[in-house]
């Protein structure tokens, strides 16, 4: 019963999360700012940057401190 309940809780937070993100993500659109209408182009410097080299850095650099952090718990549980 009690794996029911968590299972029914967590659904529900789901879905609650999937209606309430939309919404509140559109409510902080700015009115009087332009926005990109097509597709990101990719030969200005500036776009390559944003969308590729800024999240593939972020993605190394999150893979390098999982691997630290994993490395550390386990030298911690052999010591114990």
């Amino acid at each position: 019963m009690n794996n029911f309940l968590n299972y029914i809780s967590t659904v529900f937070s789901l879905l609650l999360a999937l209606i309430l993100v939309p919404c509140i993500s559109y409510s902080q659109v700015p009115k009087d700012v332009p926005k990109p209408t097509g597709p990101v182009d990719l030969s200005e410097t500036s776009d390559l940057v944003i969308f590729l080299v800024i999240p593939i850095v972020i993605l190394i650099i999150y893979l390098i401190f999982r691997r630290r952090i994993i490395k550390v718990k386990k030298e911690k549980n052999e010591r114990l």
